[in-house]
């Protein structure tokens, strides 16, 4: 069985959910969460990724992440019933592992509910399949990250999405989320949480 571990190449073109990357003069197609490769990569930079081979009878899919976490997390996402590859990487694409791992945790379906293209039902899945299993998610946080991921979880996904709609990235979505809530008294309602983040934005 063929195993890729692991890319490292030039990056070549960024396309709209995938990297080429140039690994000694072969360009190899990898799908990624773009928004969540940190720091932001650049044509011409130098790529390491690790790397999940899919083979199906029609296509060979190469997946790649740059931290270890999020690769773990696309096979236990893909290991969820009726959850394919495309949807696992929008899940990754929107939500940190970190806030994955929490809104499993604290049973909150909802914070799924804020990637395109999963709705309620598959969202309540993949709580409920994911229960027990991303456990390593929490423990490779420090208590500071995995407070900011649970501000995130408890916030209303309503105006995660709304910030996205927006053209924020998945990244600029959350930190605003996280400061708006921090800024605001507790309670405050969805569109006072979703003004504060743009005045927010504006200030940045």
């Amino acid at each position: 069985m063929i195993m890729i571990a692991f890319v490292r190449g030039r990056l070549s073109a960024i396309e709209d959910d995938c990297l080429i990357i140039d690994n000694n003069g072969i360009g190899l197609t990898v799908f990624a969460p773009l928004a969540m490769i940190d720091p932001r990569p650049a044509v011409g930079d130098e790529l390491f990724l690790h790397t999940y081979l899919q083979v199906r009878e029609d296509s060979w899919n190469l997946f790649g992440f740059s931290q270890k976490e999020q690769l773990k997390t696309f096979k236990l996402l893909i290991g969820v019933s009726g959850v394919g590859a495309k949807t696992a990487l929008a899940v990754l694409n929107v939500l940190a592992v970190g806030t994955i791992a929490a809104a499993v945790s604290s049973n909150d379906y909802n914070v799924f509910c804020a990637v395109p293209g999963v709705g309620k039902k598959t969202a309540q899945r993949l709580t409920l399949e994911l229960k027990d299993k991303i456990t390593f998610a929490e423990d490779s946080l420090s208590a500071e990250d995995f407070g900011a991921t649970k501000a995130v979880s408890s916030a209303d996904n309503d105006v995660l999405a709304a910030l996205l709609q927006l053209g924020f990235s998945a990244t600029e979505a959350r930190s605003l989320v996280i400061k708006a809530q921090q800024s605001l008294p507790e309670g405050s309602d969805n569109e006072t949480l979703l003004m504060s983040a743009i005045r927010l934005s504006a200030r940045s």
